[in-house]
C-alpha cells in the first residue's frame, strides 16, 4: 500500500471527504487531492493529518507499526524513542536548542543534513505561519510544489517551489505577488520535511 492508499482507507473509515479533511487540518484541498491521487508522495503536515484521522503517523507514512494509537489520546504523537533531536538554527547560526521530531522520514535518519528553524513572521504560505517550527533537509532536491526555506538577500522565509521548464521559481499563496526566479542570488537552504505548528484552539 502507498501513502495514497492508506490515506484513502483512513478517510473512508472516518467518513472524511477531501473538503472536510482540508478544513480540519487547515490545508489546501488541492494538496489533499495530490496526496490521495499520488501526485504528491509527502507532506510536512503528516502528523496533523494522522491526528485528525485518528491513526498513527508511522502507519500513515510508511505502513509500519499499528494503525491505531493506544487508548492514550496523546499517543498519536510518537513516543520519544521513535523521535530524533534536530538542532534549531536562528537563520544560519546554531542555537543551544533542539526539537524532537517524529522519525517519519528517511531524511530524519541523516541528521547531519537536517536543521530546524522557528518561523517568526508570516511567510505568505498558509502552511507555514508565524510561530511554526520547520525541519529542512539541506540535501533533499526540491520538487514541484515542495515547501522550501530560502534566503533572498538578507531575508529568510518559506516559499513554494515551482518548476517552470528552463527556469524554476519560488512563490507564495497570494497570486498577486510575482514569482521569484531561482538564481544565484537565491539560496535555497533546504526542503521542508517536517512542519509543526500550534493547533488552533476551538471555542
Amino acid at each position: 500500500m502507498t501513502l495514497a492508499d492508506r490515506l484513502k482507507e483512513a478517510m473512508k473509515e472516518k467518513g472524511f471527504t477531501q473538503s472536510a479533511l482540508a478544513q480540519e487540518t487547515d490545508m489546501a484541498q488541492s494538496m489533499i487531492w495530490k496526496l490521495i491521487s499520488g501526485k504528491a508522495a509527502k507532506t510536512g503536515r503528516l502528523v496533523d493529518i494522522a491526528k485528525v484521522l485518528g491513526v498513527r503517523p508511522e502507519w500513515l507514512s510508511d505502513g509500519s507499526g499499528d494503525k491505531y494509537p493506544s487508548n492514550d489520546p496523546n499517543a498519536v504523537i510518537m513516543h520519544s524513542n521513535h523521535s530524533v533531536p534536530v538542532k534549531i538554527y536562528d537563520e544560519e547560526h546554531e542555537t543551544d536548542e533542539s526539537f524532537m521530531v517524529p522519525a517519519l522520514s528517511e531524511a530524519l535518519t541523516h541528521l547531519d543534513s537536517c536543521r530546524a528553524y522557528k518561523i517568526t513572521q508570516n511567510t505568505g504560505c498558509a502552511e507555514a505561519p508565524a510561530g511554526a517550527l520547520i525541519v529542512v533537509d539541506k540535501l533533499e532536491k526540491a520538487a514541484n510544489n515542495d515547501l522550501v526555506y530560502a534566503r533572498i538577500g538578507n531575508n529568510y522565509s518559506v516559499y513554494r517551489y515551482v518548476q517552470g521548464g528552463s527556469m524554476d521559481f519560488l512563490s507564495v499563496d497570494d497570486s498577486r505577488v510575482p514569482l521569484i526566479a531561482v538564481s544565484p542570488d537565491v539560496e535555497i537552504i533546504g526542503v521542508i520535511v517536517y512542519l509543526f505548528r500550534e493547533m488552533k484552539r476551538r471555542r
